[in-house]
C-alpha cells in the first residue's frame, strides 16, 4: 500500500466518524441500500479490528435525533422520513418529546426524526487500526507519492513514484480529493473536487448527550467516548457562490469565520454550551463527486486498474463496503449485495465533459 503522507493524515484525520443514514447523503435506491449495509458491517468489524490490533477506536451506538428548528428543516426531514422510515426504524417526534430525551435543547426545536440507533467512532484511530490490521495480515505500507501509471497497451501494470517503478497485477487508485491527477493518468473523467470542511472539538463539564444530534442547517453535535464534544461541520450548506466550497489540493487551514459560525450553530441548538471551551479546530478537504455518489470499480477501456474515490462526506462510513466491492473485482467474486455495484461504476461518467459541482456541494448534509 502506497501512502503519500502519514496514515490518516488526509480527509480521515478531520472526519467526524458519524455513521448515519438519515441525512441527505444517501438517496433512495442503491445509494441508501449501500449506506445501510455499510453501517451494519461495522457491528462485526469493530470488535474484530480492536481484538486484532488492541486499539480502541472509540466506537459508540447511541440513538439519534435529527432536529428541525425552522419550517424548512421540518419539511426536509418529514419528506425524507416518508421513504426512509419504510427502510429503517425512524419516526417523527414532537419538540416536547425531543426535549424529554435531551432537556437542554432549545425551545425552538419544532420536532425531530428519532432513530433508536446510530453510531460514531474516531476516524483517525480507525485508519491507524486498519493499517495495523493490514500489516498483521502481511501488507507492506510504503510512504510514496505516485506520479504516474505504467501502461502496456490498454493494461495498467504498475505505478511510478519519482524514479521508482512498482509493478503489480492490479492498481487500486484511492486518491481522495487528489483525484484530478488520476483523470490525467487514465485519460478518463474522474469528476471529484476538494470540498473543505471544518469542525470543533469542545470541552464541556455538563453531562454527555444521550444521543447523537444533527440538523440539516446546523450540522452535528456528538458527545464522544473520550469526553470531548464534536460540533460541525462546515460543508456545502455554507456556500452560496458557485465555487466557494472548492479548494485547491488539500486545505488544512482552519478559519476564524468557521469557528464563530460553528459556535453559533451549537448555541442555537444547546444554549448551555456557552460554558464550553474550544479544544481543537480541524479542517480538511473531502472528495466531492459530481453526483455525490462514490466512484468505485473498473475504468472503461483499461485493464488492471480500479477506482475508489468520490465518497464526499461518507468516506469513513463507506470504507469497509468499498473494500468489499474492490476485492470482488480483484478476485472475481460476486458478493450478495442488495444494491447494484454498477450504480457506482466510473462508466457513468464516460461522456462527461464539464462537471458542475455546485448542486452536489449544496446537497451535502453533515
Amino acid at each position: 500500500m502506497l501512502e503519500k503522507d502519514a496514515i490518516g493524515s488526509g480527509s480521515s484525520a478531520h472526519a467526524t466518524g458519524l455513521l448515519s443514514i438519515l441525512g441527505t447523503e444517501f438517496t433512495p435506491g442503491d445509494s441508501f441500500a449501500m449506506g445501510r449495509e455499510a453501517y451494519a458491517g461495522f457491528i462485526d468489524l469493530v470488535p474484530q479490528l480492536q481484538d486484532l490490533t488492541g486499539m480502541d477506536i472509540l466506537y459508540q451506538r447511541p440513538p439519534a435525533l435529527r432536529l428541525a428548528l425552522d419550517a424548512d428543516e421540518e419539511r426536509l426531514i418529514r419528506e425524507s422520513l416518508e421513504w426512509q422510515s419504510k427502510l429503517v426504524p425512524a419516526e417523527w417526534i414532537s419538540g416536547a418529546d425531543a426535549r424529554r430525551i435531551e432537556p437542554r435543547l432549545t425551545e425552538a426545536v419544532r420536532g425531530a426524526a428519532y432513530e433508536p440507533e446510530s453510531a460514531q467512532l474516531d476516524s483517525y484511530r480507525l485508519n491507524l487500526a486498519l493499517a495495523r490490521g493490514a500489516e498483521l495480515h502481511g501488507a507492506q505500507i510504503l510512504t510514496r507519492t505516485v506520479t504516474s501509471l505504467v501502461r502496456q497497451g490498454s493494461r495498467i501494470t504498475g505505478v511510478v513514484c519519482g524514479d521508482e517503478t512498482i509493478s503489480c497485477g492490479t492498481v487500486v487508485l484511492a486518491p481522495g480529493p487528489w483525484a484530478d491527477a488520476c483523470a490525467d493518468w487514465l485519460q478518463f473523467p474522474v469528476p471529484v473536487s476538494p470540498m473543505k470542511g471544518e469542525r470543533l472539538l469542545l470541552s464541556y463539564s455538563g453531562a454527555p448527550l444521550p444521543c447523537i444530534i444533527s440538523s440539516p442547517v446546523r450540522g452535528h453535535m456528538i458527545s464522544r467516548v473520550d469526553g470531548l464534544w464534536s460540533v460541525g461541520s462546515t460543508g456545502g450548506r455554507d456556500y452560496d457562490d458557485r465555487d466557494a466550497f472548492r479548494g485547491v489540493d488539500f486545505d488544512r487551514q482552519p478559519t476564524e469565520q468557521a469557528k464563530f459560525e460553528l459556535i453559533q450553530r451549537a448555541l442555537d441548538v444547546l444554549p448551555d454550551l456557552a460554558d464550553a471551551d474550544v479544544v481543537e479546530q480541524l479542517a480538511g478537504s473531502r472528495p466531492l463527486s459530481v453526483d455525490r455518489k462514490p466512484i468505485i470499480g473498473t475504468v472503461p477501456g483499461l485493464d488492471g486498474v480500479l477506482l475508489a474515490t468520490g465518497h464526499s462526506t461518507k468516506g469513513i462510513h463507506l470504507a469497509p463496503i468499498t473494500a468489499r466491492m474492490i476485492a470482488a473485482h480483484v478476485f472475481g467474486d460476486t458478493p450478495a449485495f442488495t444494491f447494484d455495484p454498477e450504480t457506482f461504476a466510473p462508466a457513468r461518467f464516460a461522456e462527461m465533459k464539464s462537471p458542475d459541482f455546485h448542486d452536489a456541494g449544496q446537497g451535502v448534509d453533515e
